[in-house]
């Protein structure tokens, strides 16, 4: 059984009260160093439509607040883009829109936009498990 399975499984069986005695022992072990949401970096597949061009390219990291998109194509901070893509595990690919927010040599910083907190908590869920897959080497 892995780590963090074990974890998992033991932190199950607690009360609620114990549970979330964990859960600030773990806040406060990553202060300063977590994000808002869990990034999944490995290579994917998407679709980037920038005005009426299409991209197919790969990502170098995604989450459920944007993704960087590696290509050497610049195009300006705060044009609007259209994404396509899939995390695998997920039945239906995510479409997507949003707006580059930094562009460099290796690619682009695209923040998602219009998106509802119920849908970046689907999609922080299936990269959350995603991610989770590869440490553990089931892909």
């Amino acid at each position: 059984m892995e780590v963090v399975d074990d974890i998992i499984k033991r932190v199950k069986n607690l009360s609620v009260k114990q549970q979330n005695e964990i859960l600030d022992i773990l806040k406060g072990w990553q202060t300063g160093k977590q994000r808002e949401y869990q990034r999944l970096s490995r290579p994917l597949e998407i679709d980037v439509l920038i005005g009426d061009r299409v991209v197919q390219t790969d990502v170098r990291d995604i989450s459920a607040s944007g993704v960087y998109i590696k290509t050497r194509r610049q195009i300006k901070a705060e044009k609007d883009v259209r994404v396509v893509f899939s995390v695998p595990g997920t039945a239906k690919p995510f479409k997507l829109e949003g707006r580059v927010v930094r562009s460099d040599p290796g690619g682009l910083a695209v923040e998602f936009i219009q998106i509802t907190p119920y849908f970046k908590k689907i999609l922080d869920d299936a990269i959350w498990n995603g991610s989770r897959k590869k440490t553990t080497g089931d892909f």
